[in-house]
């Protein structure tokens, strides 16, 4: 399932890429290719505490609509890697607030192990101009065992205080619920650099205990690095 998606939005970007020949003024290109010291969701490590390197690509329209896909390798005993695609609808509602609307598909190939993270998520987050965002999302394991409440759930909340044109504060707080019966708290704090095209964070992340029953993470309480170049 995961490669037909993946190859599904090759296809639509191509496409899309052969329309903005025709209406290139309405529509951008945005990449970015990023290396961190380890993958991370939502305050948990995934995999093994190495290196990634993570490439993206998305076609945004003027009317608000967006199309991407994300893709993370990791290279250790085995090759891990999550693929994530994704169309969004963006919205401005007034001076200062933005909304977006959001569906995705996490895909993790490396092993059928891994298979079990595959999740489809649609979101929905409300920001209030580049300083405070607050997002829920509802989403389903495919691969897992079909139960009372096949559905789970993430409510989150984000903040970046300005320190200077160049760098900010950052802090996030969220719950997460990836069983049935068992969800968990994360959080971040941490310090952002940015200039041009380049952009630096440093963050502690930290989940409560129940996280280590949950996801079986590996890292509690620990330091992530990310250095990204945008193009």
């Amino acid at each position: 399932m995961s490669a037909a998606l993946w190859a599904g939005l090759c296809a639509a970007i191509a496409a899309a890429a052969c329309a903005s020949e025709v209406q290139a003024q309405s529509r951008e290109w945005t990449a970015e290719l990023a290396v961190s010291s380890e993958l991370t969701e939502r305050g948990a490590v995934l995999g093994q505490r190495k290196p990634v390197i993570q490439g993206s690509a998305s076609l945004y329209d003027a009317a608000g609509w967006s199309v991407g896909g994300v893709l993370t390798v990791q290279q250790g005993r085995q090759v891990n890697t999550r693929a994530i695609v994704h169309v969004a609808q963006d919205w401005v509602l007034g001076k200062d607030w933005q909304s977006r609307a959001s569906m995705q598909y996490y895909a993790y190939p490396g092993d059928r192990a891994s298979r079990v993270y595959d999740r489809a998520e649609a979101g929905l987050s409300l920001s209030f101009r580049d300083l405070w965002v607050f997002g829920v999302s509802v989403y389903r394991y495919p691969h897992s065992r079909i139960d009372s409440a096949p559905m789970r759930w993430t409510i989150d909340v984000g903040t970046r205080w300005p320190l200077s044109e160049q760098f900010s504060l950052t802090a996030a707080l969220g719950q997460a619920r990836v069983q049935p019966r068992a969800d968990y708290l994360y959080g971040s704090t941490g310090l952002a650099w940015q200039h041009k095209a380049w952009r630096a964070e440093l963050n502690y992340l930290d989940t409560d205990r129940n996280a280590l029953t949950v996801l079986n993470s590996p890292a509690r309480g620990h330091w992530s690095a990310t250095l990204t170049h945008s193009f």
